[in-house]
């Protein structure tokens, strides 16, 4: 897998935070929050033309990026997240998103340690005691293990959100096109789930969304597919000069093994075990 980050990844960071040039007067607050529940309540994006704001966007942050390359790009940056946001802003949401989200305070960023989930939308509240404020933030993440083994070495037809996907910056765009909607739920009503009918509803009349989870690869399913290694089963690798055999315990990043070993960790086998992390290349099945 090839690294999302530039070399300072502090400096990658997209941050839009809530300076005071980004601060909405009471009145633009609530025009703006006006504007866009009613657009996600009623707005429907023809398919033609939904394939073809899709396919703009997707070649607009490809032009605007440093980083990516072409359309199974190997390396992006948190800009190109934010890019990526504004455009469907622009596009599908009448501009009215950002300014809301800016308002509190709005970051995107990479996470190399989400395995399961293909993005999340986090919203923060923060509490100042000594001035007796609250101040809100948003973040939306995406998952660099699971877009980035995905369209690389184990290759299968993938869906995003119930959408066919030929490439990463396609299955990227079914990532962010759900977690605005999570956004645009918390900023308009406060609470979003991605199981409720409203949810739903406005992912299929602006997005063409037919699910709410994704088909992306895990690393479980490569672990299996290209290494033969499954949780449960018994592997030897080695470790400081000495082949040792153990247990997968668990397979994220980097397989868990449990090694028995009368001086580890008691576990609730009964038994005691040395804990360690190695990567899949290294792994293999364990002769019976």
């Amino acid at each position: 897998m090839t690294s999302l980050y530039g070399r300072r990844k502090s400096l990658n960071q997209a941050r839009s935070g809530n300076s005071t040039s980004n601060l909405l007067t009471n009145q633009q607050f609530s025009q703006h929050r006006q504007q866009l529940q009613h657009r996600v309540s009623h707005y429907q994006v023809p398919e033609h033309q939904r394939a073809s704001l899709c396919q703009l966007i997707g070649q607009e942050t490809l032009q605007g990026s440093r980083a990516m390359k072409d359309a199974n790009f190997t390396t992006a940056s948190h800009s190109d997240l934010s890019r990526m946001a504004q455009l469907y802003d622009r596009h599908f949401l009448g501009g009215h998103c950002f300014p809301l989200a800016k308002h509190f305070g709005l970051q995107f960023r990479w996470s190399s340690r989400m395995t399961s989930n293909g993005g999340k939308t986090v919203r923060t509240v923060h509490h100042d005691r000594l001035r007796n404020v609250q101040r809100t933030s948003y973040e939306i993440v995406l998952s660099a293990p699971l877009l980035f083994q995905t369209f690389n070495d184990y290759q299968r037809p993938i869906r995003v959100t119930g959408v066919l996907c030929s490439n990463r910056l396609q299955a990227m765009q079914r990532i962010m096109e759900h977690e605005l909607i999570h956004l645009v739920e918390m900023l308009v009503w406060d609470n979003s789930c991605c199981a409720s009918a409203r949810f739903q509803n406005i992912a299929q009349r602006l997005f063409g969304h037919t699910e709410h989870k994704h088909d992306l690869i895990t690393q479980q399913e490569r672990a299996e597919r290209k290494f033969n290694i499954r949780v449960g089963m018994q592997v030897c690798f080695q470790f400081e000069g000495r082949l040792r055999v153990g247990r997968v315990n668990r397979i994220t990043r980097r397989a868990t093994i449990l090694v028995e070993d009368p001086a580890g960790q008691m576990y609730d086998d009964g038994l005691r075990y040395n804990k360690y992390y190695i990567p899949l290349a290294h792994l293999a099945p364990a002769a019976k």
